[in-house]
């Protein structure tokens, strides 16, 4: 990485953004470097992480339909042999039909960082380990009951997003981790760390 002088947050984030291998000692060297960017250099990693890559395709030719049937098929090959698949048929999870700024303003209501929230869009954590204040004050955010949010959230794991910061380990699309790894791998502030573990049950 080359060092940047006089930076500036956008010449911080395009140098991460350009990085040849923006992985999670990547954001960690970046963090060091610049802590006061620390917010924005995790939103991005976040967007860079789980965002499909189009280079194949025309930018013309991509649209939500072809993008939401993509998603379908991508989830059916997944799930093909899951013996939960049936069950899980038509369990959207809502925090995927978010736009990306109601994503982001959503983390911030729940003083969350976005790596954090798209865990749980991405099904990657246990059901049985989330507290059900928490549960409870996502699913208010969502409007939807607590038992409705766990049935989505507890549908297969959609991509391996949720463990990707944990060099150890490869993951894979079935893989979940606990509420307390995420708490301790999403880049979480101390302070954001210690109100989520009080709302533990």
């Amino acid at each position: 990485m080359n060092t940047i002088s006089h930076e500036s947050e956008s010449d911080v984030l395009h140098a991460f953004s350009v990085e040849a291998n923006p992985d999670a000692a990547t954001l960690k060297r970046y963090l060091k470097l610049y802590p006061q960017f620390r917010d924005s250099l995790i939103d991005l990693s976040s967007e860079l992480f789980s965002a499909p890559s189009f280079d194949e395709v025309p930018s013309e030719a991509v649209n939500s339909d072809n993008a939401k049937k993509a998603w379908s098929k991508f989830q059916t090959m997944l799930s093909q042999n899951d013996p939960a698949s049936e069950a899980s048929i038509g369990m959207e999870n809502p925090l995927q039909t978010l736009t990306k700024e109601r994503f982001k303003q959503l983390a911030g209501e729940l003083n969350v960082n976005s790596l954090f929230l798209l865990r749980f869009r991405d099904n990657a954590i246990h059901v049985a380990t989330i507290p059900r204040q928490f549960l409870a004050l996502l699913a208010k955010r969502l409007n939807l009951s607590v038992e409705e949010l766990q049935r989505a959230l507890d549908a297969p794991s959609t991509t391996a997003s949720g463990v990707r910061y944990k060099a150890d380990v490869k993951p894979s699309a079935g893989d979940k981790i606990t509420f307390e790894d995420a708490l301790k791998t999403s880049h979480l502030s101390d302070e954001q760390q210690a109100e989520l573990r009080t709302m533990k049950d």
